[in-house]
């Protein structure tokens, strides 16, 4: 009976050192990135004959793909009805599929680092939404190039708890908007938007 009350005591403890300790958390996500149309200079492939007039400037698409996103969040300050946060989201797509013709032509990966000032709201309800903004790097690569520019993030979602005090599950939705990006044949600004699900871990 002693035992059994010890044990008891020291898992009440440690769920309470625990719950007070919880000031940072890490998610992983996964999902698609995808980019509305961009504007860059139209061009023919490899038609021998092209009809548009050089420098002619019209729609660029980018294809979707699968993409990934992670981040660790520390608690900077706790207002009870909201938190702030400072965070550390890094966000990459293995492959997307890039405009075709002279300028650019095959898939490339992309890969944002972007600190940002993260807010979430309620975090001791069951649901909690939250926003981040910031900004960081982008860098894109290809098989024969790769290049470098800065990256605004905008982006929010909801947090839900489960059984598990430690174990969240998070849908959220980010945009990376990017400025024009001779790399992908844009003269335009370009947003990868990122919409996922996964989890949150808190300690």
């Amino acid at each position: 009976m002693y035992r059994s009350h010890c044990a008891l005591f020291v898992l009440f403890l440690m769920g309470a050192v625990a719950a007070h300790a919880q000031k940072a958390e890490a998610s992983f996500t996964v999902g698609a990135a995808l980019s509305p149309d961009g504007k860059g200079p139209e061009t023919c492939g490899e038609a021998i004959i092209c009809p548009i007039p050089q420098g002619t400037i019209g729609p660029v698409a980018l294809g979707p793909g699968v993409s990934w996103q992670t981040s660790f969040a520390y608690r900077l300050a706790d207002f009870k009805a909201a938190a702030l946060y400072l965070e550390l989201p890094i966000a990459g797509s293995p492959s997307r599929s890039g405009p075709g013709g002279i300028i650019f032509n095959g898939d490339f990966s992309s890969f944002f680092f972007t600190p940002a000032a993260h807010m979430k709201f309620l975090p001791r309800s069951s649901v909690s939404p939250f926003a981040s903004l910031g900004g960081g790097l982008a860098h894109f690569s290809s098989f024969s190039s790769s290049s470098n520019t800065g990256a605004l993030q905008v982006g929010g979602g909801v947090d839900f708890r489960t059984p598990l005090r430690v174990l969240g599950i998070r849908v959220e939705a980010r945009d990376f908007i990017t400025g024009h990006s001779p790399f992908l044949g844009l003269t335009s600004k370009v947003q990868h938007i990122f919409a996922g699900g996964g989890i949150v871990v808190k300690f």
